[in-house]
C-alpha cells in the first residue's frame, strides 16, 4: 500500500539504500522544502538515484556522470537539471576512465579500484574538481546537497573540497565500494571540513553540518 495522507514523502524511494528518503527527513528538519543538489557520479537518472526522488518533488541541480551513454539518459530524463558529461577528481586535466567488467555504475578513474573489478577497456576523458563545478554554480555557492558516488576517488576529491563558504548542507558519500572501508578516514575529513555523521544507509554515510545539529535534534 503507497500513497498514504499521512506519509511525508511517499512509499518510493530510488535510492539504494532509501538514502532519498533520509535526505528528504534530514531537509524537512532544516525548513528547506526542495533541496538544490550535485550528484557526483549520478549513473543513472532514477534507478539506484540519490537524487530523483528530489527531482520528482521539484527540486533541481547538477548531475556529474562521464559515461556518455549514462549522460544521455540525464538529457532525456531530467532535463531541467544541469547534466555534465565529465569526470571528478582531485586535478583539473584529462585521465583515463576505465570501463570495467562490472555494470557501467562500477566505471572508474581510480586504476587500483579498475584492477579489483578487469578493465575492459579505458578511455581519455577531461577531469575537473568539485570547486571547478561550484565556481559555475549561480553565485558560486555549493547546493543543498551533495552527493558522491566515484568509486575510489571519493576520498581524494572530498579532502580538495573547498568547504569555507557556504559548504552544503548534506553530504553523502559512499564508505565501501568492495574495495575496503574507508569511513575512519571519511569521518575524519568531514569533521575537520565542520561536518559530523548523521546516520548510514547501507554503505553510505550521511554527513551534516555540526552547525545544524540543533535544528536537526532539537535544544
Amino acid at each position: 500500500m503507497t500513497g498514504h495522507r499521512d506519509q511525508w514523502f511517499g512509499g518510493s524511494t530510488y535510492a539504494q539504500h532509501g538514502d532519498d528518503l533520509a535526505v528528504l527527513n534530514i531537509f524537512k528538519r532544516l525548513g528547506i522544502e526542495k533541496p538544490s543538489y550535485l550528484d557526483v557520479g549520478a549513473y543513472h537518472p532514477f534507478d539506484l538515484s540519490n537524487t530523483a526522488l528530489l527531482y520528482e518533488r521539484g527540486s533541481r541541480g547538477i548531475n556529474v556522470e562521464p559515461n556518455e551513454a549514462q549522460h544521455a539518459l540525464f538529457l532525456k530524463a531530467r532535463p531541467e537539471d544541469k547534466n555534465i558529461c565529465v569526470g571528478v577528481a582531485p586535478l583539473v586535466g584529462r585521465l583515463p576512465f576505465y570501463h570495467v567488467a562490472a555494470d557501467p555504475g562500477r566505471f572508474t578513474f581510480d586504476v587500483a579500484t579498475a584492477a579489483t573489478l578487469g578493465v575492459v577497456k579505458s578511455v581519455e576523458m577531461p577531469v575537473i574538481t568539485l570547486n571547478d563545478i561550484v565556481a559555475g554554480h549561480p553565485e558560486g555557492i555549493w547546493p543543498d546537497l551533495l552527493s558522491v558516488d566515484i568509486e575510489g576517488l571519493d576520498i581524494d576529491v572530498l579532502k580538495g573540497a573547498d568547504f569555507s563558504s557556504n559548504p552544503p548542507r548534506v553530504v553523502i558519500v559512499e564508505a565501501d565500494n568492495g574495495s575496503g572501508d574507508t569511513s575512519h578516514e571519511l569521518a575524519e575529513i568531514m569533521a575537520v571540513k565542520g561536518f559530523m555523521l548523521h546516520s548510514w544507509c547501507g554503505s553510505n554515510m550521511l554527513f551534516v553540518r555540526v552547525a545544524d545539529q540543533a535544528l536537526i535534534w532539537g535544544d
